[in-house]
């Protein structure tokens, strides 16, 4: 399942690393989960679709609502393929090439546990995720993060990853280069653990679970995220980290409009597809920052000018 609203920017860089890492091929379904998206955003989908006939396709179609809307897509699509194993991953999610065979070997290491919840890669812009790599795997990072933030990082899901887009820019850049991350991340993890259980909240954006747990549930709930990891605590299930592998997020959503006027997008692409921009001085690199801060002025500027005027009036 690939879940898809508004960033068409973003699916098409997942679009692409997805085709670089021949993750189509691993699975019998690709399900577009297209939650009220515009009509350019769903000719993009299908176009795409049409170029790649050797892959089977579906799309779900939701309301553009979020939560409720997110989980009504996947639990349609669960609904339309029961007795499966799935795969969520959402639209600014950024693979490495063995990323689908990797996940699924997780899953195939723990599907006998009958209290198993989620598994979800390390992903840096995650606090659980960057929690984990920092103080398991990268000692000096930890120590750049204490001297950089102030404080040691924290895996409470909507904590200072969640909200300051400063650490996000500074995680995703350690690991910008996902083939070369992951590379060192296999050597750390094969001599170490592989497979981490925990059972507090998460961000789910990449997640491989079962239709055995999604029975047991009942359906994800209509909160989505926070519900569905509620119900694995309160249940006495698990999730798993699987440390051996890293992909990317580039932004939860309270972080987008300053991480959208940062090149950090444009560097993914560059630094993980350079036969797509040739440099810096590519339209192609330099264009999509200017169009997403463009976006932003109707917004900025009379907030910017309320905010002057407020404070002159209080001098």
């Amino acid at each position: 399942m690939i879940l898809t609203h508004d960033r068409l920017d973003c699916l098409k860089l997942c679009m692409d690393m997805l085709e670089r890492s021949d993750a189509f091929e691993v699975f019998d379904k690709v399900v577009m989960l297209l939650n009220g998206v515009s009509r350019h955003h769903a000719n993009y989908v299908h176009q795409f679709m049409k170029q790649h006939p050797e892959v089977s396709w579906d799309t779900v179609i939701g309301p553009g609502t979020r939560p409720d809307g997110i989980s009504f897509v996947q639990n349609e699509c669960v609904r339309r393929y029961p007795d499966s194993i799935y795969v969520k991953i959402d639209n600014d999610i950024f693979v490495h090439r063995n990323w689908a065979r990797t996940l699924l070997d997780a899953y195939e290491a723990h599907k006998n546990d009958d209290r198993l919840g989620l598994i979800s890669p390390l992903i840096p812009n995650n606090a659980m995720g960057l929690y984990t790599m920092l103080n398991r795997f990268y000692p000096d990072l930890l120590a750049e993060y204490i001297r950089n933030f102030g404080s040691a990082p924290e895996s409470r899901c909507q904590g200072a990853v969640w909200n300051r887009p400063e650490i996000a820019i500074w995680a995703t850049k350690n690991f910008i280069d996902v083939e070369k991350a992951n590379q060192v991340q296999q050597g750390l993890a094969a001599g170490g653990e592989r497979y981490i259980a925990f059972t507090e909240r998460f961000s789910i954006g990449c997640i491989i679970y079962d239709y055995k747990l999604w029975q047991k549930m009942g359906g994800i709930p209509r909160t989505d995220e926070p519900g569905w990891c509620a119900w694995v605590e309160e249940n006495g299930h698990h999730h798993v980290l699987d440390a051996s592998q890293i992909v990317l997020h580039y932004s939860f959503f309270v972080q987008q409009d300053w991480l959208d006027r940062s090149s950090i997008l444009d560097d993914i692409r560059r630094i993980n597809l350079p036969d797509t921009i040739s440099s810096k001085m590519s339209p192609r690199y330099f264009l999509p920052r200017l169009i997403r801060i463009a976006i932003q002025l109707p917004r900025v500027i009379p907030r910017k000018i309320a905010s002057l005027l407020s404070s002159k009036g209080t001098k």
